[in-house]
């Protein structure tokens, strides 16, 4: 159940290239798909990694005693968006 809330975090997380930028949506002529499918699949991915590495880092804290879950939610959101900024900025000026 863990891995696949990190994976709908991570999902959630994810933001269309350029989104800073361009506070509007890219309209529907044409949208570049294969970039938007890449990016969500490696903000996922992000997601899922970074959850879990943080809920293992954190495993015997007892600072995060009975939030561990929802902790590494928000760092599997937060991972997830770093990532995809990161990818959506590749080859852009």
């Amino acid at each position: 159940m863990g891995t696949a809330f990190y994976l709908m975090m991570g999902w959630c997380g994810t933001k269309y290239p350029g989104w800073w930028k361009d506070p509007n949506p890219p309209g529907p002529n044409p949208e570049p798909w294969r970039k938007y499918g890449v990016t969500t699949i490696i903000g996922i991915v992000a997601g899922i990694v970074g959850g879990t590495l943080f809920n293992n880092a954190i495993a015997d804290s007892t600072l995060f005693a009975g939030q561990g879950i929802i902790a590494s939610g928000l760092a599997a959101f937060a991972t997830s968006g770093i990532a995809t900024e990161i990818v959506g900025n590749v080859g852009r000026r």
